[in-house]
Order: C-alpha cells, then structure tokens, then sequence
C-alpha cells in the first residue's frame, strides 16, 4: 500500500504537467482572439497527438540505425492523428462553417508548426517522465504464470529470456527454465531498464552479461549472437563497461 501511494504521488508532477500544457496552449488561441471554451477544446484536442509521440519516442531511440525513416514515418502519423483531432474538435466547436472559412485555425493548419508545438511540450515531458521514473520505489521480484502455476522470482535471478515462435522460455541463474505465454516484448517492457533486447529472440539480464564483444554477448555459460538491428543499442549500453 505504501509503495502504491509513492507511484501515485510521484506522477502527480506528470499529470499536472500535461494540465498546464493545455492551458498554455489554450491561452495562445485565446490571445488570437478565440473563445476560452473554443481554445479549451481545441487544445485538448492536442493531445492525442502529444500522447502518441511520448508512447512511440521510445522506438525512435532504440532504432539508431532507422532512425531517420523512423522519425519520417512517425511525423507523419503524428500530423494525421493532430489534424485528424483538430479538425473533429474545430468542426463540433462550430455552429456553423462556411465553406470560405477554414475549419481549422491557420496556425494549426501549417505543419512545421505542429511539429515545433509537439517537441517543445514532449521533449520536456520525456525528461520529466524518466526524472520521476528513477524516484519511484523500483520492483525487485515479477510473478507470472508457468504451466497453469503461478511463480514469483527476483530479478537477479532471471539470466535471459528466449522466445521460440509462440513459446517464450524464461531461464534463470540457477538452470531452472519457465515456459509462459508472455510475448518477449511484453516481458521487455515488463523488466525495464534492468534487461538488454539483443535479438528477436532474445532478452538478457544485463547484470549478468560478463562479456558484450562485437556481435555477441555472453549471459551465464551462454554466447548469444546479437542481431544486427540491436548492435548498436547494446554496443553504446555495454561501452563504459570493462
């Protein structure tokens, strides 16, 4: 109970941080001339562009080498859900729209714009999350289910995780393995920060990793192959290790 009052009180400056988001932006349309229930609306219309940005960022940074099609493909994506928003708040906004009189405000209409508004109120709020992130109280056991039993393991005593098609087996220090249900990539963001992706098949403890060399990284008695989409993120994870 206690460290579920902790989690709640260390969001609350992420929660209120998006709140006066929106009232900034709602100020800058009422400055234009627009109506505070009209500029409310419309400013809360942003987020689900901002919200998609902060969920899909994460990727952007773990594909260095895709980096630059993968920012393209996500701006993109980005700017359909803004303007798909924008334009279904502006529209029920209206009373009436004339078609000589844009259904979105100009400023919101231009691209470069929205981008430039989605980094200054994401970027922040990136940095923010991952501030409160290191103040949280961190989990040092998971439970899951193995063969219709459920089992409880500390963290230090998970060495990697492998996934075969539709079976994922967990194997710890000790030799012991767990088959579950779980995908790979939900037990990725399941562990956190705390486990290292090196292939599509799998996910290592990296406190247990003894040697990161090129291509490889040996977990246990274990040498595994690092594929080539995860290099670089496990060659810049492992660099200042000796």
């Amino acid at each position: 109970m206690k460290n579920t009052f902790v989690a709640l009180k260390c969001r609350l400056p992420i929660v209120a941080y998006w709140i006066v988001a929106v009232l900034l932006v709602a100020a800058a349309m009422m400055s234009c001339g627009y109506a505070f229930d009209r500029a409310l609306f419309l400013a809360t219309a942003l987020l689900p562009g901002m919200l998609c940005a902060k969920l899909l960022l994460p990727e952007v940074l773990r594909a260095p080498r895709r980096r630059g099609v993968v920012v393209g493909a996500l701006c993109c994506g980005i700017l359909v859900v803004e303007w798909g928003a924008l334009l279904a708040a502006s529209r029920y906004t209206q009373q009436a729209v004339r078609f000589d009189e844009p259904v979105l405000p100009e400023l919101l209409s231009n691209p470069a714009f929205l981008l430039i508004l989605l980094a200054a109120f994401v970027a922040p709020e990136h940095a923010l999350s991952r501030y409160v992130a290191s103040r949280m109280p961190q989990p040092d056991r998971i439970s899951f289910v193995s063969e219709r039993r459920k089992v409880t393991l500390r963290f230090a005593e998970i060495l990697c995780i492998e996934s075969n098609d539709s079976e994922v087996t967990l194997h710890t220090v000790d030799g012991t393995r767990y088959r579950t249900r779980t995908r790979i990539s939900q037990w990725e963001r399941l562990l956190g920060e705390r486990f290292v992706r090196i292939h599509r098949a799998w996910l290592v403890n990296a406190g247990h990793v003894a040697d990161a060399a090129a291509g490889t990284v040996t977990v246990g008695d274990r040498t595994l192959e690092v594929s080539r989409k995860y290099r670089e993120a496990v060659a810049a994870r492992f660099a200042e290790r000796p």
